[in-house]
């Protein structure tokens, strides 16, 4: 979704918080929305809230129109009663079913939170202590830097860590994925080196919760699904909550669907990542959770948590030196996006917000401890966004505050700049124009003749516009947008480095958030011979499981160069997100593309290391868990009968078909058809006597490592 000056441009399928530009327009109301389903009031609560219901179901009706969401399902709590619950939308657009108070969504990285209780219930129980060394619980866990012996239980909660962040490979599948934990996941931490030392920068990191979710495991005796079902889901009476190891009834959860026309849904998502975004739930579920942390750790006379784990969880974790800019959207605790949600600060009020993503499910957790008030958001819908779902959460707790007489009126939504033009100096402009890195986005602040700065991202190789408007300096250092929300930019600094801090209006519009928008990057030396050759080459990687959809990318990873930023290379397709590109510095060795950016809080996710190496004579290459050979030289299949033996890491093998042919194939237990843009052609599960493949497609085949595919080619007819 784009919206405001600058483009909301991210990875829409992290699971998390959206690491991207801010810049939301508050929600307003629209008429003649329908698929509304019926409100469902549980229990009588002590003040009116039919305002605040009906403001919040103006404003779920436009959210959902604006996204173009399939469906919506939201509800509001008070201590511990759903004073309303409402769905909307359609689960099931094929029979035109609308969702109910029972029907699941994923709740991408709301699971989190289900990690970090767990992990608290241990504490509790004197069986896990928050700043012992991971490695003391589970020590098969390795990685290539050896400070990782450093890193601590909290620091996972905490999202300080220092890890690259996450490895996405075969997390996101179309089936359960058994294999991604004890094959993948800590096998490809082995290999990887740490961005920043552990507990110095807090930056938000799937990885560290799926580490969280294994010490569970591995301290309880019982697999982390289990434990959370056994000691969290069924005291609190979660009967519509589970984790996705099998699939559901067609009528249990919301469809998501691949645009706002089609009527046929796409398979059920299943995220393998356990205790960082696999988790389905319901709003009713999710009250009986936000009533637990409200009373202190209790739900329904039973104690969950102690008071003091849930003080722990609520309390600000982020330590670090690097402070260029008051980042105030994301004040991490333990589980937790922010312990101090900016739009109930702004108003005096203690606010717990977690937000979560799959690809096609969204969610908000908002709970305010001290007012005894929650709010769930959950959404299916690939352009819709835990963002917001967020604003939508922030602004029902808002109008339940009204209707509990804590604020006398909704508060008021700040207007545009009226601060005085200035004409920048030589040395304002040097210090901000140049080319920022963030994540698998890259971004560039240029200015003109009269020094007002525009700002581009990099896609598919070239830079696009990602404001429509100039940016002009203003009385306060800032540079301004003539937008009614008052956007600015302007560059900061920390830890010798220099930062693109966005600054806008956010949620109800009533204050302002600060994000690191990217690191800048200087120029560096020419580069060398070895990686020159690289550029505009493309890798296929071979430890993709057939269910994997690749987050909706070809299973291939590219190395590009960087326009007018010489010295760095680019690795795009499954590393990349939105045709951009995760920046490396390859200045070190000819092997070794490096992650370098130090960014706090949400840009600097989800890096990655890319290492090349030798294998018969070719260049292949490693990132994270992924290993990938090289497209060129993909053996070409002959006429006739030509046998296929899966490589040493599983689970896929490659071949390339030369000219417009018949495949028959036979032995295997599955394979994909590539076009000669690797878009998929055809697939299949077992045996096929006859396929069409189109001169320059490619041939994917999975199975264990040895096993064997035979695939006889016949001219097409």
């Amino acid at each position: 979704m784009l919206t405001g000056p600058l483009a909301r441009r991210s990875r829409g399928f992290l699971l998390g918080v959206v690491a991207s530009a801010i810049l939301l327009v508050p929600i307003t109301p629209v008429a003649g929305v329908v698929g509304v389903g019926p409100s469902t009031v549980l229990a009588a609560a002590p003040v009116s809230y039919a305002a605040t219901i009906a403001d919040a179901r103006t404003a779920a009706q436009a959210l959902l129109a604006a996204s173009n969401a399939a469906s919506m399902s939201v509800a509001l709590v008070d201590g511990s009663k759903i004073v309303w619950q409402e769905t909307f939308g359609v689960a099931d657009r094929s029979t035109g079913t609308k969702p109910t108070d029972t029907t699941m969504y994923g709740i991408g990285s709301v699971s989190k939170m289900f990690a970090a209780a767990a992990v608290m219930q241990l504490v509790d129980a004197g069986k896990v202590s928050l700043d012992t060394p991971v490695v003391q619980y589970l020590p098969d866990f390795r990685m290539a830097d050896p400070a990782y012996a450093e890193i601590t239980v909290r620091m996972l909660l905490d999202h300080s860590a220092g890890l690259p962040g996450s490895d996405y490979y075969n997390t996101l599948t179309t089936a359960p994925n058994p294999d991604y934990m004890a094959r993948q996941f800590l096998a490809g931490l082995a290999t990887e080196r740490l961005k920043t030392t552990p507990g110095s920068m807090s930056v938000y990191c799937n990885d560290c919760f799926t580490l969280a979710e294994m010490v569970v495991a591995a301290v309880s005796g019982k697999p982390y699904d289990q434990y959370v079902t056994d000691e969290l889901f069924v005291p609190l009476g979660m009967t519509h909550s589970r984790f996705p190891t099998a699939a559901f009834a067609d009528d249990a959860y919301a469809h998501a669907y691949a645009d706002a026309t089609t009527t046929t849904a796409d398979p059920q998502e299943f995220v393998n990542l356990y205790g960082s975004g696999a988790v389905w739930s319901t709003p009713s579920d999710m009250a009986h959770l936000a009533t637990m942390f409200m009373n202190g750790g209790v739900y329904a006379g039973h104690r969950i948590l102690s008071a003091a784990s849930v003080a722990e969880m609520g309390r600000d974790q982020v330590l670090t030196t690097l402070d260029p800019a008051p980042l105030n959207n994301y004040i991490y605790g333990l589980g937790w996006d922010t312990v101090r949600q900016r739009g109930l600060a702004a108003v005096g009020v203690t606010g717990w917000m977690k937000g979560g993503d799959t690809a096609a499910y969204h969610a908000a957790f908002l709970v305010a401890p001290g007012a005894k008030l929650a709010v769930v958001v959950e959404a299916a819908g690939y352009t819709a966004s835990s963002s917001t779902a967020e604003d939508l959460s922030e602004r029902i707790l808002l109008h339940a505050l009204v209707a509990k007489g804590t604020l006398k009126k909704m508060p008021t939504v700040l207007g545009a700049t009226s601060l005085p033009t200035r004409t920048p100096t030589a040395a304002q402009l040097a210090a901000i124009v140049g080319i920022y890195g963030a994540g698998a986005n890259t971004f560039r602040v240029t200015a003109d003749a009269a020094g007002a700065l525009t700002l581009s991202l990099l896609a598919a190789g070239a830079w696009a516009p990602l404001s429509t408007v100039a940016f002009t300096l203003r009385s306060d250092g800032g540079f301004w947008a003539p937008n009614e929300k008052g956007t600015s930019i302007r560059a900061v600094s920390g830890w010798g480095r220099r930062y693109l801090d966005v600054r806008d209006r956010a949620g109800y519009g009533h204050y302002r958030t600060d994000l690191l928008l990217g690191e800048r990057v200087l120029p560096g030396s020419p580069l060398s011979a070895a990686w020159q050759a690289r550029l505009g080459k493309t890798w296929l990687t071979v430890t993709d499981v057939p269910t994997s959809t690749n987050w909706g990318a070809p299973p291939s990873i590219g190395i590009v160069g960087i326009p007018d930023l010489p010295g760095y290379v680019g690795m795009a397709g499954d590393g990349g997100g939105d045709g951009g590109a995760t920046l490396l510095d390859p200045s070190t060795s000819d092997a070794l593309g490096a992650m370098f950016l130090v960014i706090p809080t949400a840009q600097g996710r989800d890096l990655a290391d890319i290492v090349f190496f030798q294998r018969g004579g070719q260049e292949w290459l490693r990132t994270g868990s992924a290993v990938a050979r090289p497209k060129a030289s993909v053996p070409i299949l002959a006429s006739g009968a030509n046998t296929i033996t899966v490589g040493t890491e599983g689970y896929a093998e490659w071949r390339s078909v030369a000219a417009a042919s018949k495949l028959a194939i036979a032995g295997t237990g599955a394979w994909k058809l590539y076009g000669a843009d690797l878009a998929v052609i055809a697939s299949g599960v077992g045996n096929a006597t006859s396929v069409s493949a189109p001169v320059g497609a490619y041939l994917e085949v999975f199975g264990k490592a040895g096993s064997t595919t035979t695939v006889t080619v016949t001219a097409a007819l």
